[in-house]
Order: C-alpha cells, then sequence, then structure tokens
C-alpha cells in the first residue's frame, strides 16, 4: 500500500470514530485530528496548488500510433491540473470578494 492510500485509511477510521458509537470516549479526539487533517490538506493546497495530469502524468503530451507527439486535452500540454480543494478555495475567496 501507498503512504497515500494509508492516510486516505486513517482518516476514514477516524471519520467512522468520529461518528459512530465504536468509541465514545475518543469521539473528541477523533473530531480534532480530522480537523487538523483538514487545514494540513488546505495548506497544502494554499502551497502547492497544482498536481500532476492524470492523463498524461505530467509530461504534457501523448506519443501518438506512428511516432507523432500530441499535446495533452486535458491539461493543454502543461502537465498540471488544479487540485480539488485549491478549486474550493478559490470558490470561497471569489464568494467572498462578491460580497465586497
Amino acid at each position: 500500500m501507498t503512504p497515500k492510500t494509508l492516510f486516505r485509511l486513517a482518516v476514514l477510521g477516524l471519520l467512522i470514530v468520529a461518528v459512530s458509537d465504536v468509541a465514545p470516549g475518543a469521539r473528541g479526539a477523533a473530531w480534532l485530528l480530522l480537523v487538523a487533517c483538514a487545514l494540513v490538506y488546505m495548506l497544502a493546497c494554499w502551497v502547492f496548488p497544482f498536481r500532476k495530469c492524470p492523463a498524461c502524468k505530467g509530461l504534457g503530451c501523448h506519443h501518438g500510433g506512428f511516432g507523432g507527439v500530441k499535446l495533452c486535452k486535458r491539461c493543454d500540454g502543461d502537465g498540471l491540473k488544479l487540485r480539488a480543494g485549491r478549486r474550493v478555495v478559490n470558490a470561497i475567496r471569489r464568494h467572498r470578494n462578491r460580497l465586497r
């Protein structure tokens, strides 16, 4: 298992403990850890807003069937995609600016 998968399983376990009656004494700590994970993810989205494009694996191009090279359609040849968390941050920022 990759570290990313282990982290996702740990967060899922914390969520189960936080909302169920599995361990009533650990609910508060589980909620605090979930909030801490969310804050760390939002910080990561602020510092590193892009991830590798899943289609071209960050290369920005595909190799055609006859040896030609094409730009990736998903990332327009950049090799980068905006993270989902960064999209949320941008939407909140746009909404806040509209209210001013």
